[in-house]
């Protein structure tokens, strides 16, 4: 479990170590452009919703190569690293107001929660989006296995839990503003290059393993093929 170092008096040796490894930077940006991709073929893609839903298959892969990178990818990226109990959770709060932020080599406790919230969030807006048959335009590749008030539970809930999404994303962004204008912590630049000053005490991690995460990608990519085209065969 990561810990937070609180600001001492004395300076304490600084090490520039890298904290997010290819696999994990590669994640967050690609997901960033499939949500962005999504949100674009929906809102101007016209009748066609070809792309809209390809989008949405790369989110649901990308997610779920999260999760599964969360449990075996690099110290950093386990959510065993960063995901804060009660009491550190508190603690954490009960300084928040201080200028300094406290260094991590992982996610912060509310960076962690934001974390977990968008994962969550996202991999529902993609599940839902498989049943969604809006009997016009978009009809998902579950959507004939189930019963018509699933679908349609599933459209409207696909719809609302979009804006949930935004506002996440908002408090996201607003979060690593808050950080980098008032606790003056970039917490994007990490999240570009990999790289951090942390303390020396906390510079320790190991780089992930290339061939693994490839592992994962197929495992994940595999997933949601199967999902997508071969579900529906097998249970027609």
């Amino acid at each position: 479990m990561a810990e937070d170092l609180a600001s001492t008096d004395r300076p304490l040796a600084t090490k520039r170590a890298l904290i997010w490894d290819i696999p994990t930077r590669l994640f967050h940006w690609l997901l960033v452009g499939a949500i962005l991709g999504a949100y674009l073929t929906d809102q101007f893609g016209g009748i066609d919703r070809t792309w809209h839903m390809r989008f949405g298959y790369a989110v649901l892969g990308l997610v779920l190569f999260r999760i599964v990178w969360g449990l075996v990818g690099s110290q950093p990226s386990r959510f065993a690293s960063f995901i804060p109990g009660p009491r550190r959770l508190l603690d954490y709060l009960s300084h928040i107001g201080e200028r300094q932020a406290r260094p991590t080599a992982t996610h912060n406790p509310m960076g962690a929660l934001s974390v977990l919230a968008l994962l969550a969030v996202v991999l529902f807006q993609a599940v839902t989006g498989l049943f969604v048959d809006d009997a016009i335009l978009t009809q998902g590749p579950l959507a004939s296995l189930v019963p018509g008030w699933v679908t349609s539970l599933a459209t409207n809930i696909h719809a609302w839990n979009f804006n949930v999404l935004v506002a996440l994303i908002v408090l996201h962004l607003a979060a690593i503003a808050f950080y980098h204008l008032y606790k003056r912590e970039n917490l994007l630049g990490p999240m570009i290059t990999g790289w951090k000053t942390l303390p020396a005490s906390l510079a320790t991690q190991k780089p992930a393993s290339l061939w693994l995460a490839g592992l994962v990608i197929l495992l994940a990519a595999g997933l949601v093929y199967g999902i997508v085209t071969q579900v529906p065969v097998w249970l027609r």
